[in-house]
């Protein structure tokens, strides 16, 4: 498993670190991000577009009734979110139904790609709008742009010329910083949209919890403990405290 959401990519879910951020610093990171230097927004589109054909290619995904539903409904919480954000990109969701990644990423130009496992830890559609929530910030915030930038300094890439880029060059983490900031920008988003932003909490005590399962014993991952802590301090500060109302998590053809 890649960076990604959320998800401690190499653990589980919102991808990175043990360093916790207080509002102080959530606040700081709604400055306005960057403009992309090498890449336009159609060019990091079709760049995202090309890179998303691709790991479609290289994972041997092949689109099937129920996967094509499933995408569908998380195309519909990406669209309720993207009503908010600051970049107007076509949002866009690429589902890959394999069951032992629990994770997402960012692809440029607002292409996001969610993976099948992590579908089976959420019991809201309001965790889904967590975790896509996200990965969006990734791109809304400048972070996307910036390493497509690092990659053209360092590398001297063409972003016009797509067989020069990989697509798991976005699944890295973009550091401890970065991701608890997108938890926390990531929560605005979600209530913006009327989503409830516990979501990112119960999330992350849904890991603590298996994790319980699997080693009673063992002390809970600061990299969930400390989102936990985080969320419950914003949600104290922003006055969200009555924002406790979800939705059920409607996946087609689980009856829901």
């Amino acid at each position: 498993m890649r960076r990604g959401f959320v998800l401690l990519r190499t653990l589980a879910l919102f991808g990175g670190a043990s360093l916790a951020l207080g509002t102080g610093a959530r606040a700081g990171a709604r400055t306005p991000a960057p403009s992309a230097l090498t890449a336009t927004d159609s060019q990091e589109i079709a760049l995202g577009a090309a890179l998303a054909r691709q790991f479609d290619s290289t994972r041997g995904i092949r689109p099937t009734p129920e996967s094509d539903r499933i995408q569908a409904y998380l195309q519909g919480i990406a669209d309720s979110l993207g009503r908010f954000t600051k970049r107007k990109l076509p949002w866009t969701i690429h589902f890959d139904p394999h069951p032992g990644i629990k994770s997402g990423f960012a692809l440029p130009g607002g292409h996001i790609v969610i993976w099948g496992g992590i579908l089976s830890y959420m019991g809201t559609e309001d965790e889904a709008a967590a975790v896509i929530a996200h990965e969006i910030e990734h791109i809304d915030n400048g972070q996307v742009s910036r390493r497509i930038d690092s990659l053209v300094t360092t590398e001297h890439r063409d972003v016009t010329n797509a067989s020069q880029w990989r697509w798991g060059e976005f699944g890295a983490s973009y550091g401890q910083v970065l991701e608890y900031r997108c938890d926390s920008l990531g929560a605005e988003l979600v209530v913006k949209a009327g989503y409830s932003p516990y979501a990112y909490k119960t999330m992350m005590e849904t890991f603590i919890a298996l994790g319980k399962v699997h080693a009673p014993n063992a002390t809970p991952a600061r990299e969930f403990t400390d989102r936990v802590a985080q969320i419950e301090r914003q949600i104290a500060e922003m006055h969200w405290d009555a924002l406790t109302k979800t939705r059920p998590l409607r996946l087609p053809g689980t009856g829901g």
